[in-house]
Order: C-alpha cells, then structure tokens, then sequence
C-alpha cells in the first residue's frame, strides 16, 4: 500500500515548510522555504540533468474517483504513452508523487484537481528541489490551486502543451 501523512505549513497564503512522510518506507521528506529540500535529512534534487526532455521522462499522475477528474488524467496518459515519454505511472498518492518528484524518483506528476492538503507540502518539496510546479495551464501554484502539474522544470513546457493538447488541464465539464 501507499499512504503518506503530508503537512504544508503557510502564513498569509505563502508556504513556509512541508513534510511528507511515508510510513511503510520510513522516508521523511521535508522542506522549508529558501532552505532546500530533504530526504530523511540528506539533500535531495529533481532529475533535470540527467532526464532532459519528455521522451526520457518517467510521468506519473493520479487515478481520482470523480469520472469528471480521471477521465482528463486517462487521455493526457493516453497521449504520454511511449515513446512520448519512457513509461507512464499511477502511485495513487499525490503526496508521494511530488516528493519523488522532489527526489528524482519521477520526472513530473500532474493532476487536474487537487486539494490543497494534498498538495501543499509537495509542491513546496519540489520548487526547494529545483523543480516547477504550475497549474496545469502553466500559472505558478499558489495555495489555492486545484489543477496541478509539477516537474523537474526541463520538461514543464512540453508536459503543459501534451496536457492542452489531451485538454486535461482542468476538470471535465458535466
């Protein structure tokens, strides 16, 4: 099973600090802002120099219960299916997807709508590791985003135009 506890810490709608821990692996992910990010306290990085461009790009993203939410996370996958990327993953975690993101472990994860909760500390895990996190039309995350697409940054651009292109940037209309 994956299940994570994940806690983002923000003041006036900036995110100061956020931990990510994954019980069954014992791995503290941590980060706080201007600082860095950590694994189980050794500094991590996102894969941006050694994975270039999105066909060598491990991509993940989340498999919602709302048909309105998995069926624009189905098409994008559909479209990032190789040799567009390397391999397409579904953890079934957000929390995880960006701390491994944050690591290097995954190369980008996008979701079209998130909870806060589920993305705060992730997204701060990421942009402290070198990553960018976005909506998934390219705006920068911000607290209250609900589409959310994070990467090593190198390949942000060319994820955002295949996530237009699948029009998975946002939920489906009813």
């Amino acid at each position: 099973p994956m299940s994570a506890v994940s806690i983002g810490v923000a003041f006036n709608g900036t995110l100061y600090a956020g931990v990510i821990y994954d019980p069954f692996r014992d791995e503290l992910f941590s980060a706080s802002l201007g600082a860095g990010a950590s694994l189980n306290g050794a500094p991590i990085s996102i894969s941006a120099a050694r994975v270039p461009t999105l066909a060598n790009a491990v991509v993940a993203s989340g498999a919602p219960p709302n048909p309105r939410s998995s069926a624009p996370c189905f098409r994008a996958m559909s479209l990032l299916a190789p040799p567009r990327s390397r391999s397409v993953r579904i953890l079934g975690t957000a929390a995880i997807s960006l701390a491994w993101v944050a690591c290097g472990r995954l190369d980008a994860w996008f979701e079209p709508d998130l909870s806060p909760w589920d993305s705060a500390a992730g997204a701060l895990l990421v942009r402290e590791a070198g990553g960018r996190v976005t909506d998934c039309e390219g705006q920068e995350y911000v607290l209250g985003t609900r589409p959310v697409c994070s990467s090593n940054g190198k390949i942000h651009d060319e994820l955002l135009g295949v996530l237009a292109e699948a029009g998975a940037t946002q939920l489906d209309v009813t």
